[in-house]
């Protein structure tokens, strides 16, 4: 059971990282501080790729470059997602990240779940949704009418992409053992290929898009510079955790225990920002606790 002890140090990092993000989101566009969190660790990755370049298989580095690349699309959909007008209802569907990763198991790779961990994922996924405060006051009607919002579709494509990515990062991991890395191990040496695979991604992008420079200094500036490398810090940690998670236990799993980034994200407004919180919000807790408590008892 190490993958949750992995998954909750992953979404304590995870929810600090986006508190110390929150600055450096009111100084820069969103893809720049997203890029931020890969530029210190690439020169470690880069020594990674090159000690393990003619180890690896052809297979790992394609999973490697498809986690890479739906990472980078789950994260460019949530920005639209934020951007959107009905940001509340694309949240939402974001929100079924876990129940989409179920569906995708078990109709594509053939992963079984646990009459347990069906009714755990349900429970969770019922917990997050209410979390969103989104109601259907039209019954199935409203819902069907909002699946043709735009930030709907950029909700389901975002869970939709990290899922697959989650996926590939499970394979990859798996075509390490061979070569005597497991668990922890494993999940560094995928992260240093994918942190590599993003950085070129984000260095076309940003190149194409004549901000390179630009970018960059502002990212070193001196107003930036705390913000940003205390960002970098947890978002690696948190990262190292969430691979090392992923490798050692189910992908659908994993994406379950990790929604108590949602819960330790409504603490931290409460009690740091001190933000007030609705009636749904509890009860969303209540249920996505529940949800997660389950699933780790019975498994």
């Amino acid at each position: 059971m190490s993958w949750v002890l992995y998954t909750i140090a992953a979404t304590i990092l995870q929810s600090f990282r986006n508190l110390e993000q929150k600055h450096l989101n009111k100084k820069l566009d969103a893809f720049t501080v997203s890029w931020s969190r890969f530029i210190l660790p690439l020169p470690f990755a880069l020594v990674v790729v090159y000690f393990t370049f003619f180890a690896v298989s052809k297979s790992f580095v394609i999973y490697c470059l498809i986690t890479a690349c739906f990472q980078v699309a789950g994260n460019v959909f949530l920005l639209k997602t934020f951007q959107s007008k009905n940001f509340s209802i694309g949240i939402t569907f974001f929100k079924t990240e876990v129940l989409q990763t179920m569906i995708i198991g078990f109709l594509f790779f053939h992963q079984n779940i646990s009459y347990m961990g069906v009714i755990s994922i349900m429970i969770v996924t019922a917990g997050v949704i209410t979390m969103s405060g989104l109601v259907f006051n039209s019954g199935i009607t409203g819902f069907v009418q909002s699946l043709r919002n735009k930030a709907a579709l950029y909700g389901l494509l975002s869970g939709l992409s990290f899922s697959i990515s989650a996926f590939n990062l499970k394979f990859a991991s798996s075509e390490l053992i061979p070569l005597g890395y497991q668990g922890l191990k494993a999940g560094m040496v995928v992260l240093m290929w994918v942190i590599s695979f993003q950085n070129i991604l984000f260095l076309v992008t940003k190149s194409y898009q004549k901000r390179l420079i630009k970018d960059l200094n502002s990212l070193f500036s001196l107003e930036n510079k705390v913000a940003f490398f205390k960002t970098t810090i947890l978002s690696f940690s948190g990262s190292v955790c969430w691979f090392a998670a992923f490798s050692l236990g189910e992908v659908v799993y994993v994406k379950v225990v990790g929604q108590m980034e949602l819960i330790i994200a409504i603490a931290i407004s409460h009690f740091i920002l001190k933000e007030k919180h609705k009636t749904n919000e509890a009860v969303g807790i209540f249920l996505t606790a529940l949800g997660i408590l389950m699933l780790i008892l019975y498994h």
